[in-house]
């Protein structure tokens, strides 16, 4: 096979302009999923710190704020990697929600799998303070997109 000047082989088309062009339906998808697994992600790496190495050494109220901080920044960097143009503010709630039932369902199968604690009696620590702070985090973490959402318009 030869190489013209252009780059292509053979006079063929360039492979770069043979590639299909990312759609705004799918980089809006990649952006939801990229969202929900920092999140997700964050919330799995933070838990198991906290359980593991914080709440022992300094108690679950000084957890919870890390936690939270944690949480947050993580919804911040999802936050800041969305296509704006593409997030109307409906779209942003939908992301919320769809969001919140992933980390909601996560949460209830890291409860039941590898705690071995029943999901009412794990969902009843946000009635405490710690949990409280644990379940406004997420709240904030995941409305960030729609305040972004609502403060470009």
């Amino acid at each position: 096979m030869s190489a013209t000047a252009d780059g292509s082989a053979d006079g063929g088309p360039d492979m770069a302009r043979a590639l299909p062009a990312i759609t705004a339906c799918a980089a809006l998808r990649l952006a939801a999923l990229r969202f929900a697994a920092l999140l997700v992600g964050a919330y799995l790496l933070s838990g198991s710190a906290r359980a593991v190495l914080v709440d022992p050494a300094a108690g679950p109220l000084v957890g919870a704020l890390l936690e939270a901080l944690w949480l947050i920044s993580a919804g911040l960097l999802g936050t800041a990697l969305m296509p704006w143009g593409l997030l109307t503010p409906r779209r942003a709630v939908a992301l919320a929600v769809l969001t919140a039932l992933v980390l909601a369902l996560g949460d209830a199968l890291v409860a039941v799998f590898l705690c071995g604690i029943p999901v009412p009696r794990h969902f009843s620590r946000f009635a405490q303070v710690h949990g409280a702070i644990q379940a406004a985090a997420f709240v904030t973490a995941l409305l960030l997109p729609l305040a972004v959402s609502l403060r470009r318009r």
